[in-house]
Formats: structure tokens, C-alpha cells, sequence
């Protein structure tokens, strides 16, 4: 076994740590996009990520919301990736995480019918970065999405 694939092992099983069923504090709430950046390959413009911008997003426990977006009782799966680690072919300190670690949450919506036992929510806004308290990083066709809270 290569390190790499060591390291592949260990970020995908610290990805599946917690399950809460509520928002956790670090994206509950309102959420504008302010800023994009796309560090590597992109499936969308520039141009139109750019549209995008003020687009807003809700995380509570009733509903999680990406503009048009929504799903009826989400659940919020928690984990802890290191700083230094690569995602999306992109050192997470580079996004300007600070910390040692970076809490990643994936919203999940049983609420809605899925194909197969996979709940995750296929929507823009299913995935989060927390970089600091005041700011999230969303991913979404290659693009980072960072959005202030409201």
C-alpha cells in the first residue's frame, strides 16, 4: 500500500465520524454567496458563476435551502479533515483555511427519493467547508462557492 492510498483510507473514514440530526452551529443560519474561485478544472464559466453571486442559502433543522433548492428535514453529517489534506485536487490552506483541521459537513435529505440507500442531497449547497465562523466554502462543478453569513 502507497501513502497516498493510506491517506485516501483515512480521509474517507473521517468522513463518516458523526451523523446529528441538527444544524451545527458552524453553518446554521444564512448564508449569502460573496465570492467564487475555481483552482482547478471547472464545469462552469467564470461568467457564470459570477450569476451566482447573492444567491442565498438556510441551514436549520427544518429545512436546508440553496436559492431554488430545498429539502424538508435534512440531516447534517459532521467530520474533521486536516488542513494540509487535498480535496478536489486543492490543498485546503489554499481555500485560507487556518486551522489544523477543517470541519466538512454534507447534508444529507431522506426526504427526498434517492436511488439507492445513498440520502446525500444532490443539490448545490450539499456539501460545506467551514473555513471560519463567518464564512462557509461550497462546492459545486469544480467551483468553490464562499459564502458570509447574514
Amino acid at each position: 500500500m502507497h501513502t497516498r492510498d493510506f491517506i485516501g483510507i483515512v480521509t474517507i473514514t473521517a468522513a463518516c465520524v458523526t451523523t446529528p440530526a441538527v444544524a451545527p452551529h458552524a453553518v446554521s443560519g444564512h448564508w449569502r454567496v460573496t465570492h467564487s474561485m475555481c483552482p482547478t478544472e471547472c464545469a462552469m464559466s467564470r461568467t457564470e458563476a459570477e450569476t451566482w453571486r447573492g444567491r442565498v442559502a438556510t441551514y436549520v433543522d427544518t429545512v436546508a435551502r440553496f436559492a431554488e433548492h430545498s429539502c424538508r428535514r435534512p440531516r447534517y453529517m459532521v467530520a474533521y479533515w486536516p488542513a494540509s489534506g487535498v480535496y478536489g485536487g486543492v490543498h485546503l490552506r489554499d481555500l485560507g483555511i487556518a486551522d489544523d483541521s477543517a470541519m466538512v459537513v454534507e447534508v444529507q435529505c431522506p426526504s427526498q427519493p434517492q436511488a439507492g440507500a445513498d440520502s446525500r442531497w444532490r443539490a448545490p449547497g450539499g456539501f460545506l467547508l467551514v473555513k471560519d465562523p463567518d464564512h462557509l466554502l461550497m462546492v459545486w462543478e469544480g467551483i468553490y462557492f464562499e459564502l458570509t453569513r447574514q
